[in-house]
């Protein structure tokens, strides 16, 4: 929270007052809590930064990262930050500007998601989205913005754990997943569904991380996902075959075509 009020503090004043207009999760106050060693996900924790370079074609437009920013307190047990953010290079964004912001709490131990929150700003396309997963009470609830600024509530019941689309991300790395098969899992995006992948080929994929052997997985998103996505188009993940599986190269079809985000670097801090 330091570095955002830095950042406003630092932004012409329309912008800033822009930002200010944003959604405020209500997890963001958590104080850090110690990290656990996770045995569903094993090298997998709190410190862990994935990034990547985005690629609309050829021609590289911008750069991403996940990770696992630290560890707070939620129901009494240990809960992962999740962060996620695109964001286009100077060049594009006088065409196309992209500034995306997805988080996630998501249990350490069982890998359920305990919440989400979205900014999704691509184009003239604009949201912003928080919600909570009290599956104890037996319901999610949430708020939510649209382009025009206007902010509603919204809720409903909720009678099992389920995930986000980004914590989705990290219960697929604790997965096996051998090509040909299907899995599934409960998400909620406002509304409970169930999430099928298809797991495909496996195939060598090289990035600036390296070359590996990785799994092709095509999960079933519909008009959710981690960019705004096109309707009844695909989106791809290639999942290194290893103990890590770690997310190597995401391909999404979105309203300008498609996008690539290719593995650069992961590093771990303490």
């Amino acid at each position: 929270m330091v570095f955002k009020a830095l950042l406003l503090a630092l932004l012409p004043c329309s912008q800033a007052n822009a930002e200010r207009s944003l959604l405020t999760h209500p997890y963001w106050d958590l104080p850090s809590a110690t990290a656990p060693v996770s045995r569903a996900l094993p090298g997998i924790g709190s410190g862990e930064n994935l990034e990547y370079d985005i690629y609309w074609g050829a021609i590289k437009v911008g750069s991403s990262f996940i990770r696992v920013e630290h560890t707070v307190t939620i129901s009494s047990r240990p809960a992962w930050h999740i962060i996620s953010e695109a964001r286009s290079g100077s060049f594009i964004a006088n065409f196309y500007k992209v500034d995306d912001r997805n988080e996630a709490w998501m249990d350490a131990e069982d890998l359920s998601s305990y919440g989400y929150y979205k900014k999704i700003s691509e184009g003239k396309h604009f949201f912003n989205e928080w919600a909570v997963f009290d599956v104890r009470g037996g319901r999610f609830y949430g708020t939510k913005m649209n382009r025009k600024r206007q902010v509603s509530d919204f809720e409903g019941p909720l009678d099992k754990p389920v995930n986000d689309v980004l914590s989705a991300v990290y219960r697929l790395r604790a997965m096996s997943l051998e090509p040909g098969a299907r899995v599934e899992m409960d998400l909620n995006t406002k509304r409970n569904w169930r999430m099928s992948v298809k797991v495909g080929k496996r195939e060598k994929i090289s990035t600036a991380y390296g070359r590996k052997k990785c799994v092709l997985l095509e999960p079933m998103l519909g008009e959710e996902g981690l960019f705004v996505a096109k309707a009844g188009k695909r989106m791809l993940v290639w999942i290194t075959d290893d103990e890590l599986k770690l997310p190597m190269v995401l391909k999404a079809e979105i309203f300008i075509g498609s996008v690539t985000a290719k593995l650069v670097r992961r590093t771990v801090t303490p």
